[in-house]
């Protein structure tokens, strides 16, 4: 079957699964995975008591995912500590082009582990801590695009004769994982002042694949395709630093900094399934080729104060949090051939500084802990990247979507906690939804039956968009001696 260039069609991809083709003068799947799998944050993961403040424990320190936002907090910690976390999680996506479709997916993983050695006794002058701990986090991800009748163009059917078909479905599936693991070192200057350093190191292996279908609308003829250079696979490793600073202005205001490196991914291993065309124009698929590129990740810079105080005596008392996190998301940037520096112009031309606020609180009445937290992000892209009309809806007017590629998020926790002697258990759960928009063109090739559909006009493209809803259950489970 002869190619056949599709006029005013552009399909959909969601962000977190868009293939390596290109919308404009870059890969939107480079970029998209830049800007979250390889990205400087861990959303979901945590101990309970962190996830249950939203997140937001810069200036309070004494916990072990506090001490990732800011290795200071360490050298809070009185006494050493080890504890354990297990969640279910819950991912829903609801994408849509003139109709919608939802599906969802519902893990169990153990997100968080680590401890903490207090060293020196109280009588000394500076205290030193060393603590250490591994975090994880599930990267599976599907989304489907279901049957538009909007979407309809002509196609040579199996008899090689000219037909309409309609868009029928465009499936992408992710999965994977990214850990890591750190060693944070702390020291304290009387309660008063606390300094601290950590290294982080990062693993990542995430396999991705996408689907596409249109179907005859005659005979009900279905056509399914795989898009170029997909399923592909990916395995990386990476570095990054922390230090930070912390300090009691009074026995209750405490204001804290910290920094966080770019994340530095060397020799990524990126092995993908290509097609091409030999000289008599059918289709050959060279199985998996290999690709090496290195990429520097966001880095970020944490500001945060708390407020500390026992209302009555230490068995009734209350602590407030604020966050400010900045990410540089001007850090990103790709090493490798020409392909990849085209992703650096549009990191130049479209990527922008995010924020993140987050807001967290904790009532502690003798044993039990009660906690609340919430937290926004807003998006690293800039508005009016790209152009194009949301549905098929070619003869409205272009639109510039927000939220292009990656979304703003929401995230709304709750929690509680009690110690029973040395040992403590804390429940926490948290609700995240974050929207985007997204646009895709490219080919997609049938090896079976030497079929192509070439997926132009990226002057027009037409936009989707896919809502995102995570709910999340934390349990964490720890000692102290």
């Amino acid at each position: 079957m002869n190619t056949k260039i599709i006029y005013g069609f552009v399909l959909m991809a969601i962000v977190q699964s868009i293939g390596k083709s290109q919308t404009t003068d870059f890969y939107p799947n480079d970029i998209s995975d830049a800007l979250n799998a390889y990205g400087n944050t861990f959303d979901a993961v945590g101990t309970a008591r962190f996830i249950g403040m939203g997140g937001s424990m810069g200036a309070l320190g004494g916990d072990l995912s506090a001490v990732e936002m800011n290795p200071a907090g360490l050298g809070v910690y009185r006494g050493s500590e080890a504890s354990i976390s297990a969640s279910v999680l819950s991912n829903k996506n609801t994408a849509s082009m003139g109709s919608s479709y939802s599906n969802s997916d519902t893990n169990f993983n153990f997100p968080s582990a680590g401890f903490v050695l207090a060293l020196g006794g109280n009588s000394e002058i500076w205290k030193f801590n060393v603590g250490g701990s591994f975090s994880y986090q599930r990267l599976d991800n599907s989304v489907q695009f279901s049957k538009n009748d909007n979407i309809n163009y002509q196609y040579p059917d199996v008899s090689g004769v000219e037909r309409t078909y309609r868009f029928e479905s465009l499936e992408q599936y992710t999965n994977g994982y990214r850990s890591k693991a750190n060693i944070t070192f702390a020291s304290n200057l009387q309660d008063i002042l606390y300094l601290g350093i950590g290294l982080d190191w990062h693993y990542l292996n995430m396999d991705r694949e996408t689907r596409y279908s249109h179907r005859n609308t005659v005979d009900g003829e279905l056509m399914s395709f795989n898009e170029q250079l997909t399923p592909y696979r990916q395995e990386n490793n990476g570095v990054g630093l922390r230090v930070g600073i912390l300090g009691k202005i009074t026995p209750e205001i405490r204001l804290a900094a910290a920094y966080h490196s770019p994340i530095w991914w060397s020799n990524m291993k990126y092995d993908y399934l290509s097609y091409t065309l030999d000289a008599n124009n059918d289709i050959v698929q060279n199985y998996w080729y290999y690709d090496n590129y290195k990429l520097n990740s966001p880095g970020k810079i944490v500001l945060s104060g708390a407020f500390a105080s026992d209302i009555i005596n230490e068995n009734n008392s209350l602590a407030v949090n604020l966050d400010f996190i900045n990410y540089f998301n001007k850090d990103i940037y790709f090493k490798s051939d020409y392909d990849y520096q085209l992703n650096n112009n549009f990191v130049n031309h479209s990527i922008q500084g995010s924020q993140e606020y987050r807001a967290g609180v904790e009532y502690r009445y003798k044993e039990l802990k009660l906690r609340a937290g919430y937290a926004y992000a807003s998006s690293p892209v800039k508005n009016k990247s790209v152009g194009g009309y949301y549905d098929n809806s070619l003869t409205s007017s272009i639109v510039y979507p927000k939220n292009y590629m990656a979304g703003e998020k929401n995230k709304l926790s709750f929690g509680a906690g009690y110690d029973v002697g040395p040992f403590f258990i804390d429940l926490a759960y948290q609700y995240i939804k974050s929207d985007n928009y997204t646009s895709f063109s490219g080919e997609y090739f049938n090896y079976y039956d030497n079929s192509r559909v070439t997926v132009v006009e990226n002057d027009r493209p037409i936009l989707g968009k896919v809502k995102n809803v995570q709910n999340n259950f934390i349990l964490t489970l720890g000692m102290r001696f």
